[in-house]
């Protein structure tokens, strides 16, 4: 049976392979709903994404750092630092990213957000789609504030 985060997720996948396709970005679908993707930063390196979408939109997405040779999740190697977004946990500090809120993740930096209303949190700057979000995400990893890697 198909759900509502199944139809969401679908029109939305399609809007950001869209985007992908012509930016050149790596993009695979994956079971959940979700996808892996891969961004180029400034320094010539890639960073890669394991995104899982269950519940979405009632709740964010789970941006997750990516190693896409040893599926590894949120390791320090595979994580950016720098910039607004890059938080030193080791996670996307935004509403829009799940594993932001500490009632979700323990390394979650906000324990005064509440992911019911991560949509009309002002924090969420506009990134209530997930085009959006891998868009914010791209800018953060060729801005000024970029450094590199954690680990």
């Amino acid at each position: 049976m198909t759900t509502a985060t199944d139809l969401v997720f679908a029109e939305q996948f399609g809007h950001l392979r869209e985007v992908a396709e012509s930016r050149r970005w790596a993009l695979n679908q994956i079971d959940g709903p979700g996808f892996v993707l891969g961004l180029p930063a400034s320094d010539g390196t890639c960073f890669w994404l394991k995104v899982e979408c269950d519940g979405f939109q009632a709740t964010p997405p789970a941006w997750h750092w990516y190693n896409s040779k040893t599926g590894a999740v949120d390791s320090p190697a595979d994580t950016p630092k720098g910039g607004g977004y890059f938080h030193d946990s080791g996670r996307i500090c935004a509403p829009w990213n799940r594993l932001a809120y500490r009632s979700v993740d323990s390394k979650g930096p906000h324990g005064e957000w509440q992911i019911s209303n991560w949509v009309s949190n002002p924090k969420t700057g506009r990134c209530t789609t997930l085009t959006a979000m891998a868009l914010r995400i791209s800018v953060e990893l060729h801005g000024p504030h970029f450094k590199g890697r954690i680990g």
